[in-house]
């Protein structure tokens, strides 16, 4: 079942996402082009999050408004937590893509997953 917009959702997948990329409050006000309270204000629920807004954050991680505003990652086979982990490792590694961290998670599950046997 989909997720059904939640403003605190979004603000804690916001946190999650800026973290993962090794970004800190004062660095993503700046990268959006506003004052340091507003972030702050962003990931703390405290203000509601204007399309302008989403518009850059989107593109600062090379995201959907899916993502971000539901957690969807466009593949029903990785959660938000998953997505979050590879991200981190992409960062790591200097890759930054959506298309990257979803392949790159299909590709670990495909190989790291247990195997069915049949017996």
């Amino acid at each position: 079942m989909k997720e059904i917009y939640s403003q605190s959702g979004t603000a804690k997948r916001l946190q999650l996402l800026r973290k993962a990329k090794g970004f800190t409050q004062k660095q993503m006000s700046e990268l959006m082009e506003i004052s340091c309270s507003l972030y702050v204000k962003l990931e703390n629920t405290n203000s509601g999050l204007r399309i302008k807004h989403l518009a850059k954050i989107c593109s600062l991680f090379n995201t959907t408004s899916d993502l971000i505003l539901f957690g969807n990652t466009g593949d029903e086979n990785i959660n938000f937590a998953e997505y979050i982990k590879c991200v981190e490792m992409l960062s790591a590694n200097g890759l930054e893509s959506m298309e990257e961290s979803i392949r790159l998670m299909k590709k670990m599950k495909s190989t790291y997953s247990p195997k069915l046997v049949k017996e």
